[in-house]
């Protein structure tokens, strides 16, 4: 497995099989914050900035 580290709210591994990513989805649950993408052994995990999250709770408490 390589990591690559772009930006802050993103992280990129390499080399990850199909069974490694149903495994992660698995152990994470339904209610995560962060997003996972797979593609063809790249999986790129990414989390929500801070800011993202505040107008996430400032929207929840108006509905």
């Amino acid at each position: 497995m390589t990591v690559a580290k772009n930006r802050a709210d993103r992280v990129m591994l390499y080399d990850i099989s199909w069974q490694q990513f149903e495994n992660l989805l698995k152990d994470l649950g339904e209610h995560r914050s962060a997003r996972l993408a797979y593609d063809r052994t790249t999986l790129e995990i990414i989390t929500p900035l801070p800011e993202h999250e505040h107008y996430k709770e400032v929207i929840s408490i108006a509905v």
